[in-house]
């Protein structure tokens, strides 16, 4: 398909108007908390574009790694990123991520496994969406306390490493991991503060969403018109989260976060 045509069917497709409306609120919420990717998208995919969970998986990959390239620019002028820590993270995701992809892909081509294949991505995606939700909580309930001294880089990166390829795994798998994933594993086991750990999400997730995305388009699970759609719906939410960000408290990050992810986690369950 050349780029007129392309162009013509982004045009004449029925329900643009709505793709945009939900690219816009999954920009705000990806700008504002650093949960967006599998979180919100899958179920808005499911829900409103009829998509079967894998397809839906690779489509949300495609479209937080496009998104995640606007969100992580205005992360970087902000000084929100922790370089560090999100290159030893990606040592670890990078492979995994890859790996899992193309073990899903394969799968869900196979006659005989399509089925458990949509089975088994669906449960591990609400798996994750409660323990991130179950993360996140317990860490805006926990009591202010000091930080204990770090024994060592060493130590501090091999958690890293570790962390890494768990996320990885899961968002090669599920599409999910930008904000439930690394968002709590930046904020709670690796000590980043919570403004600093959503911009480093972001720009990991833009990168690991990246690889996810090329893996499942090469086995035909990405719908890159509807791509398309979110993607300019949330140039309109990203920059209006970043100027809020700015102006809000540790305390409301967190109880936004909890909203997101408690609605999506609805949204995905009752639906």
């Amino acid at each position: 398909m050349d780029m007129f045509s392309l162009v013509t069917e982004i045009l004449t497709t029925d329900g643009i108007m709505l793709k945009i409306a939900l690219g816009s609120i999954f920009g705000l919420c990806l700008g504002l908390t650093g949960v967006g990717g599998g979180v919100l998208l899958i179920p808005m995919l499911q829900i409103f574009c009829g998509m079967a969970p894998v397809l839906a998986v690779g489509t949300a990959s495609l479209i937080s790694a496009l998104v995640k390239i606007n969100a992580s620019i205005i992360h970087v002028k902000a000084k929100n990123v922790s370089w560090r820590q999100i290159s030893i993270l990606f040592i670890g995701a990078m492979p995994l991520t890859f790996l899992v992809t193309q073990i899903v892909v394969y799968f869900n081509q196979h006659p005989l496994h399509a089925d458990v294949t949509q089975s088994i991505i669906t449960g591990l995606v609400t798996v994750v969406m409660v323990g991130s939700l179950v993360s996140v909580f317990h860490k805006f309930r926990a009591k202010p306390q000091a930080k204990l001294a770090m024994t060592g880089t060493g130590n501090t990166d091999r958690k890293a490493l570790l962390s890494g390829m768990f996320c990885g795994s899961v968002l090669g798998s599920t599409g999910v991991g930008g904000g439930v994933l690394l968002l709590p594993v930046l904020n709670n086991i690796l000590n980043v503060d919570i403004k600093k750990a959503i911009g480093s999400s972001v720009v990991l997730a833009l990168f690991l969403s990246g690889f996810a995305a090329l893996g499942y388009a090469k086995g035909g699970q990405a719908d890159v018109s509807t791509a398309i759609y979110f993607v300019f719906g949330s140039f309109i939410g990203v920059p209006v989260a970043a100027s809020l960000l700015e102006k809000i408290s540790e305390k409301t990050t967190y109880l936004i976060t909890l909203t997101v992810i408690s609605v999506s986690l609805l949204m995905y369950t009752l639906f």
